[in-house]
């Protein structure tokens, strides 16, 4: 039936052309008995259309008075609703070049005809969208369906749940034994959906019968009838090695007098809760009593759900046998204080449990909190640098700066880029952290050295700001090493964090003073800022992941709230630890690292190059002249970049966009290095590299990937290459690390 529904279903496909014979040829070529082929004159037409209705496909003619359907595409793409509908641009000749085709496309078209139109070919790409359109719908349909099912489910568990808990309360605050049983009997019945039911309780020997009720049905008429033998009788024939038992056709059992046999029937026995005196420890569990139910209403039979609520509905004795010990503990005084207390006590574990849970459903919604604010963060981190370079870039390719607009447009795509660059160093080294990954090259390092590496790098930021950045750094004591084993770029990021961290926080004409000391066998770095300060409830979450003190998205200050984590991190792996000082809001903060002296004076730390966080391209890089190089990546822009840098050191460049392509040039032409990307379609860089290798060729080859870390670089050298980069790759480091690989190091 479902099947059948789907094909009759119509779905809508929209023809936007402003001639009427491209509309009826159009129209004679896509009929179906499935479709409705809705003409539109223009793009106004068009878009009036789609504020309200749904397409599967458009096909749209480019070249229309008005509103062009270039023009129209932008349109539609800039609303929410169909930003992503397919659509298929026409037009009858080219004269364009390929500017259109290429600005069709990046509105997202799915394909660009020229006219004269393929019928076949035109019927084939429609019926692929107009098939699209019905599994989609299809499945929102299921999704749909299951959202209820799944809503039905949760609704009847908590309707049973709640009828639980108000059977618990009523059966607890029953004290007559017979009216708890009266009372669980008839709840049973009501939260199972049973049309009978009855519960028995035996003596303590097993046989003798002390209790019995029914629900649904006359108890008296039930007795007399000789129902109560048979439920005996049932219950020693069908639970002697049974917990419980579900049945959904006749079985004998005859709970209504003068009525047939019950067809469907679930069943639990009732066990005893407290062990006799002397009985063994796991000694087998005596069976006192029964809980039948008989009949499910609105169901054929009853369902594994019902099976197993029966038998908690079972665990409910436990309130028959209080309201027992209470009636026979009346003329006792000191057994009823006992009891009193063992009740207060299991209410006081109740409250407890409940205020741990609460506890835990603060902490969880606590957690989404946090995830939701730095999803809203991390999504506006990216998109601003990202606005600012696609509009600067806009405006180049338009042609309306001048050469001095231009390098500042320039130098801000370059910025903000690098800006995204920070972000995702930030959250993989957070991910490294996280599962474990990260390591240290630890080596013999100038700890003065690297805190004013630092400090020179966020220099800049801080003098924009009109803010003054000091260093007091004392040398080591002669006693003890100036030399500390440490990864000093690692820990030279730290230091960059802490500073950064406080220029950012401190507004204009403040001060930022980072100061070195050795106190007491450690070496203590400051890093004390006369910025906004830090409120006291924050304070213990500084160093949290995602945390920040205004995480909102009107905060004054940017970020994702991850450096100080991540400085925290790199600290204690470098054996130290960071702490943070504030007297509140306004009046500044003090980040505090004690790492511990070295013991013995190794030897002299090697020099290390200043930080400088912008690599560029210096006129002293080496050259590449006579260098054949072969670039293989299928990111034309990509591609097309590496190709511009190596050919600007002398080096002879050609660029394959696949692998079969990149084989046969190296078959042809005999490159002295492959620059290859590791994520392409067809096997991607380790399947060049693998067949490569194969066939004997021993030329130098570099991997370029988006997945950095120690688990990509190794993967790439196990796989065959010589050297691992990961992107965005700077142009020195690209040149350098081809003339090391080749050994073709000449300067200019």
């Amino acid at each position: 039936m479902e099947n059948v529904e789907t094909w009759k279903q119509i779905i809508n496909i929209l023809l936007v052309d402003d001639n009427p014979s491209n509309l009826l040829a159009l129209e004679t070529i896509l009929q179906a008995p499935d479709r409705n082929l809705v003409r539109a004159s223009s793009g106004e037409e068009a878009l009036r259309f789609l504020l309200d209705e749904d397409a599967a496909v458009i096909l749209l003619d480019v070249h229309m008075p008005t509103i062009g359907g270039l023009e129209t595409a932008a349109l539609i793409r800039e609303r929410e609703r169909t930003r992503n509908l397919p659509i298929i641009f026409l037009t009858a000749y080219d004269s364009a070049g390929n500017s259109h085709i290429s600005q069709g496309y990046s509105l997202g078209a799915v394909d660009y005809i020229i006219k004269p139109i393929d019928p076949e070919s035109l019927k084939a790409k429609v019926a692929v969208f107009v098939e699209l359109y019905r599994k989609t719908e299809q499945i929102k349909k299921q999704a749909d369906l299951l959202r209820e099912q799944n809503i039905e489910l949760e609704n009847a568990n908590l309707q049973r749940l709640s009828r639980l808990i108000d059977l618990g309360q009523r059966l607890a605050a029953e004290r007559d034994p017979e009216q708890v049983l009266v009372t669980f009997c008839d709840a049973a019945r009501a939260i199972v959906g049973a049309r009978y039911a009855t519960v028995g309780i035996l003596e303590d020997d097993g046989v003798t019968l002390r209790h019995f009720f029914t629900s649904g049905f006359d108890r008296a008429a039930a007795i007399k009838g000789g129902v109560l033998e048979a439920c005996q009788r049932f219950l020693k024939q069908r639970f002697k090695g049974n917990r419980s038992l579900r049945l959904s056709k006749a079985n004998g059992l005859s709970l209504v007098p003068e009525q047939p046999p019950v067809t469907s029937l679930v069943g639990a026995s009732i066990l005893q809760q407290s062990r006799p005196p002397g009985s063994l420890e796991g000694q087998r569990e005596k069976i006192r009593g029964w809980l039948y139910l008989a009949e499910k209403i609105g169901a054929p039979g009853f369902s594994e759900a019902d099976e197993r609520i029966t038998v908690t509905l079972t665990q409910a004795v436990v309130f028959y046998e209080n309201a027992r010990l209470y009636a026979d503990l009346q003329c006792h005084a000191a057994a009823l204080e006992q009891e009193i207390v063992e009740r207060k006590r299991a209410e006081q574990e109740r409250a407890e449990m409940l205020a741990r849970s609460q506890a835990a459903q603060a902490e969880a919604e606590e957690a989404n909190r946090l995830k939701d604010e730095f999803l809203a963060t991390v999504s506006h981190e990216l998109r601003a640098p990202l606005n600012a370079m696609l509009g600067w870039v806009t405006l180049v390719r338009e042609g309306r700066l001048d050469e001095g607009s231009k390098e500042r447009a320039l130098e801000i795509v370059e910025r903000n880029a690098r800006a995204q660059k920070k972000l995702v160093d930030d959250l993989l080294d957070v991910s490294s952290i996280i599962t474990g990954n990260l390591s240290l090259d630890l080596e013999p390092t100038d700890l003065i050295h690297v805190i004013e590496s630092a400090v020179e790098t966020v220099r800049p930021a801080a003098e924009a700001k009109m803010i003054r950045l000091q260093t007091e750094l004392d040398p080591a004591p002669a006693s003890t090493a100036d030399v500390f084993q440490l990864d000093p770029n690692r820990f030279q990021q730290v230091i960059w964090n802490l500073v950064q961290n406080a220029v950012k926080f401190t507004p204009p004409s403040g001060a930022v003073n980072v100061r070195l000391r050795y106190l007491k066998g450690h070496a203590n770095i400051e890093v004390i800022d006369t910025g906004i300060g830090i409120a006291p409830e924050f304070l213990p979450f500084v160093f949290d992941r995602f945390r920040q003190a205004d995480g909102s998205i009107t905060r004054q200050h940017g970020g994702l709230g991850l450096g100080l984590s991540i400085a925290h991190s790199l600290v204690e792996m470098h054996g130290g630890t960071v702490e943070v000082e504030s007297e509140g809001e306004g009046k500044g903060a003090t980040f505090r690292i004690r790492l511990p002296l070295p013991d013995e004076i190794p030897c002299e730390a090697p020099p290390m190059a200043a930080a400088s966080p912008d690599i560029a391209m210096p006129e002293s890089a080496p050259k590449l002249s006579g260098l054949r190089a072969l670039v293989v990546d299928d990111e034309a822009d990509a591609r097309d970049l590496m190709a511009t840098i190596l050919s600007m050191k002398e080096a002879e460049v050609q660029t394959a966009e696949t692998i079969a392509e990149a084989m046969k040039i190296i078959t042809d032409w005999a490159p002295d290095i492959v620059i290859s990307d590791i994520a392409m379609p067809g096997g991607g860089g380790y399947e060049l590299i693998r067949r490569l290798r194969k066939g004997g060729n021993k030329a130098p080859a570099i991997a370029i990937t988006a997945h950095a870390g120690d688990e990509a670089r190794l993967r790439a050298l196990a796989a065959g290459f010589q050297m691992h980069l990961p992107k965005p790759v700077e142009p020195y480091e690209l040149v350098v690390s081809i003339a090391s690989l080749t050994r073709r190091l000449t300067y200019c």
